[in-house]
C-alpha cells in the first residue's frame, strides 16, 4: 500500500516500483567490507516493493489531564516484554531460607535470609502482572486483527467469487497462520507465565516471611505448605504447557527451514532465513528445556536442599531467554487494517533485500552519509511523495507524526481536527504542504529515518521472515 492509494492520489505523484528478482538481494556481500559505492548500487537496482501493512495515518487525542497529543488508538503490536520478567524463576527461590533451615526456632542470619528472599518473592510479582497487563493490549490487538482477516473472506458462496478470491484466502492463510502463532506467544510464553509464576512467587514470599515466625505450629504448618509444593507447583505447572508450546515452535520453525530450502536461492536462505530460524529453535529449546528442569528442580527444593544447586543454572538461563526474545527475536508491527495485494514470496524477499541495504546504509559508520543525501540514497529520489512512501511502507509514520506535532506552527497546518479532542495527520494532507512546510517536513523525516529507521527496520525484517516461512510453506503444500 503506497502513499497513492492512501490518498487516492495521481499514480504519477510518486515513483512506481518494479518486483526485484530475488537472485540479486544479497549481492552486496559482507556487511563489514561492502564499499559506500557498491552498497548505493546495489540500492538503486534493487527498488521496494509495495507490500505494507502499516497505516498510512495516525489519529491523536489531547487528555484533559495532560494536555498533549497521544495515540487515541493503539495500532501496533508491541514488543513490550519487560526486563524484570526474566527474574520469576528467581522470585520462585526466595524460599532457600525456609526450606534449608527449617528449624524452630530458625537461627538469626537464616532469619535475615527469609526476610530478604520473602521480601523478592514478593516485589517481583508487581513487574509480572504489568507485563500482563502490556500482553493483555496485544492480545486485544491480535484477535481484532483476526477477525478483520476472516472477515475478508465472507463474501459468497458462488463458484464464481471464490475463483476470483483464490489470491485473497492465501493471503489471509499466511497471515492467519502468523497471527496464530504470535498470539500463542502472548499467551503461553507471556500472560500464561506472569499469571502461574506471578501467583507462585506471590504463595511462596507469604510463606518464607511467615517461617520467621515458625514458632508457632499452625504457622509453621502454613509456612511449608506455601513455601513448599503449594507454592512451587505453579511454576511446575506451567513448565509442562511451556515444553509443548516450545515443541510446536520448533517444529514451526523447521517447516519453514524446509520450505526455504526448496523454494528460495542458496545465498538469500542461508544469510537472511536460516539465522532467523536458529535463533527461534535455540531460543524455544533452552526456554523449554529449562522450564521443565527448573519445574522438577522448584518441587524437590521443599524437602532437599540441594535442588537450589540445580535451580541456579535455570534462573540465568530464563534472565538470558528474557534477554535473548526481546533483543532477537521479538518485534513491533503494525496490526493489519486490510489484505496487503496477493502476497508473492518472491516480493517479500525482494523487499527484505532492501530492507537489509537499508540497514547498512543507516548503520554501518563506514557508509554513514550527510543527512541531506539520505533520501537521495534510500529511495534515489528527492521528492517529499518518495520520502513519505518510504516512511509509510516501512512502519514509520506513527513515529513521524508524533515528531511532527512537536513543531506547533507545522502541526497546525498539516492536522486535520476531527472534533475537540482528536486530531488526524493522513499523508495525503502531508504531501498537499506549502514549499516551506515541505522543507520542514523533509528534514522531519531525515531525522525520523536515521533515528527511528533502523531498528523499524530490524522489527519489519523479523516479521517479513515469518510471513515468508508461512507463504513457503502454504506454497510447498498445495
Amino acid at each position: 500500500m503506497s502513499v497513492e492509494s492512501c490518498s487516492s492520489a495521481d499514480s504519477g505523484s510518486a515513483t512506481a516500483v518494479a518486483t526485484p528478482e530475488p537472485e540479486v538481494i544479497l549481492s552486496v556481500g559482507s556487511r563489514k567490507t561492502v564499499s559506500q559505492e557498491k552498497c548505493l548500487a546495489t540500492i538503486s537496482s534493487v527498488q521496494q516493493t509495495p507490500f505494507t501493512i502499516g497505516p498510512c495515518s495516525a489519529t491523536f487525542t489531547t487528555p484533559k489531564r495532560k494536555g498533549r497529543y497521544i495515540l487515541s488508538t493503539e495500532n501496533t503490536l508491541k514488543n513490550s516484554l519487560l526486563m524484570s520478567v526474566g527474574y520469576l524463576e528467581l522470585a520462585n527461590a526466595g524460599d532457600f531460607a525456609a526450606n534449608v533451615w527449617n528449624d524452630v526456632p530458625p537461627p538469626k542470619f537464616a532469619i535475615v535470609l527469609m526476610a530478604i528472599g520473602g521480601t523478592l518473592a514478593l516485589s517481583i510479582p508487581y513487574f509480572a502482572f504489568k507485563d500482563a497487563c502490556s500482553s493483555w493490549a496485544n492480545i486485544r490487538l491480535l484477535r481484532r486483527e483476526r477477525i478483520r482477516i476472516r472477515a475478508t473472506t465472507k463474501k459468497g458462496s458462488s463458484d464464481e467469487e471464490t475463483q476470483l478470491s483464490i489470491s485473497e484466502q492465501h493471503s489471509q492463510r499466511v497471515l492467519l497462520d502468523m497471527t496464530r502463532r504470535e498470539l500463542g506467544s502472548e499467551i503461553v510464553d507471556r500472560l500464561g507465565m506472569e499469571i502461574l509464576m506471578g501467583c507462585g512467587a506471590l504463595l511462596v514470599g507469604v510463606g518464607t516471611l511467615m517461617a520467621i515466625g515458625g514458632a508457632d505450629p499452625e504457622v509453621f504448618i502454613a509456612s511449608n505448605l506455601l513455601s513448599g509444593y503449594v507454592g512451587n507447583s505453579w511454576a511446575a505447572s506451567y513448565s509442562i504447557v511451556n515444553a509443548a508450546w516450545s515443541i510446536f515452535i520448533w517444529i514451526r520453525a523447521h517447516r519453514h527451514g524446509r520450505a526455504a530450502s526448496r523454494f528460495l536461492p542458496v545465498d538469500v536462505n542461508n544469510s537472511l532465513v536460516q539465522p532467523r530460524l536458529g535463533s527461534i529453535q535455540m531460543h524455544s529449546i533452552i526456554n523449554g528445556a529449562t522450564g521443565l528442569i527448573a519445574g522438577a528442580a522448584s518441587l524437590l527444593t521443599a524437602t532437599l536442599w540441594w535442588g537450589y544447586v540445580v535451580l541456579a543454572p535455570c534462573i540465568i538461563s530464563m534472565i538470558w531467554c528474557n534477554y535473548y526474545w526481546r533483543h532477537t527475536i521479538g518485534y513491533d508491527r503494525p496490526i493489519i487494517q486490510h489484505l496487503p495485494n496477493p502476497l508473492n514470496w518472491a516480493e517479500i524477499v525482494g523487499e527484505l533485500g532492501f530492507i537489509e541495504h537499508t540497514r547498512i546504509i543507516l548503520t554501518d559508520e563506514a557508509l554513514q552519509l550527510p543527512s541531506s543525501d539520505l533520501p537521495t540514497a534510500i529511495l534515489g529520489l528527492r521528492s517529499l511523495p518518495s520520502i513519505i512512501d518510504f516512511i509509510v511502507r516501512n512502519d514509520l509514520f506513527e513515529d513521524f507524526s508524533r515528531r511532527i506535532l512537536q513543531d506547533e506552527s507545522l502541526a497546525s497546518s498539516l492536522i486535520v481536527i476531527s472534533d475537540g479532542n482528536s486530531a488526524v495527520i493522513a499523508s495525503d494532507a502531508i504531501l498537499t504542504a506549502n514549499e516551506e512546510q515541505a522543507r520542514q517536513v523533509t528534514e522531519i523525516a531525515h531525522t525520523c529515518i536515521r533515528v527511528a529507521g533502523p531498528r523499524h527496520l530490524v522489527y519489519r525484517q523479523r516479521y517479513l521472515l515469518d510471513i515468508l516461512g508461512s507463504a513457503l510453506c502454504h506454497e510447498s503444500n498445495s
